[in-house]
């Protein structure tokens, strides 16, 4: 999600809609925060390579993102919420 000018030929980019980023955005700062909320078991993941990749992809939002620092952020991580819903309600991530 860099925008190096010479990226790594090796490297790979991520494109996300608004909806989809503040959704993740969302999502990865709740699995990191100390506020209590659940989090995947450690049985999830093969290597701390795969959490130190997630944490690194927060950051990343956390530096392009202005929504989850504006007073309507509640309101506007909603309607990002309800605007993807319909695309995958009633899925799981093995669909």
């Amino acid at each position: 999600m860099t925008h190096d000018l010479n990226p790594d030929p090796g490297s790979a980019q991520i494109r996300l809609s608004p909806d989809a980023a503040l959704v993740l955005f969302e999502l990865l700062s709740r699995w990191s925060s100390d506020e209590g909320a659940s989090t995947p078991d450690e049985a999830c993941f093969e290597s701390p390579a795969e959490i130190g990749v997630l944490h690194g992809l927060l950051a990343e939002l956390e530096t392009q993102l202005s929504a989850p620092f504006q007073a309507d952020y509640p309101l506007l991580l909603k309607e990002a919420r309800d605007r993807l819903r319909d695309t995958w309600s009633g899925r799981t991530l093995r669909d």
